[in-house]
């Protein structure tokens, strides 16, 4: 698939999010940790399915399944300068909870919501916390 159409799915994933889907199997809530299918406590969340300039690496759950999961891991970002092809990646500490768990097509309740908090160092411009809207799979 290419850089194009995986952004234009995601993009109409997006505005189907708040739709109404089918009812999902029992189990513990899921979240997109690679952009293709739902998981169970991943090692890692890419945020930037289109580009993988961001994602959020080494996570370690203190509760994960529930209305909430939390944990703390480290965001790596894309400096992007002079460009994102030419840009060097930087490590940030941080706590993450996601939240919003609804049916997703593979009926998996997935988490849809991210908060991460910075807790040493963070990336030029950036607020002590920031908050990003996770998609269903792409796969």
């Amino acid at each position: 698939m290419t850089v194009v159409r995986r952004v234009a799915l995601l993009i109409s994933l997006g505005v189907l999010a708040g739709a109404p889907l089918a009812v999902a199997a029992g189990g513990s809530n899921h979240v997109v940790g690679n952009c293709d299918k739902s998981q169970v406590k991943p090692k890692s969340i890419i945020l930037a399915c289109a580009d993988v300039n961001a994602y959020v690496n080494k996570i370690t759950w203190k509760a994960f399944g529930g209305s909430t999961a939390s944990g703390t891991g480290t965001l790596v970002e894309n400096t992007c300068t002079p460009n994102c092809a030419a840009g060097k990646f930087k490590d940030y500490p941080v706590t993450l909870t996601l939240s919003k768990p609804k049916p997703c097509f593979d009926r998996k309740d997935d988490y849809r919501l991210i908060l991460l908090t910075f807790s040493g160092a963070r990336p030029p411009k950036s607020p002590a916390k920031t908050q990003q809207q996770l998609f269903c799979p792409v796969g």
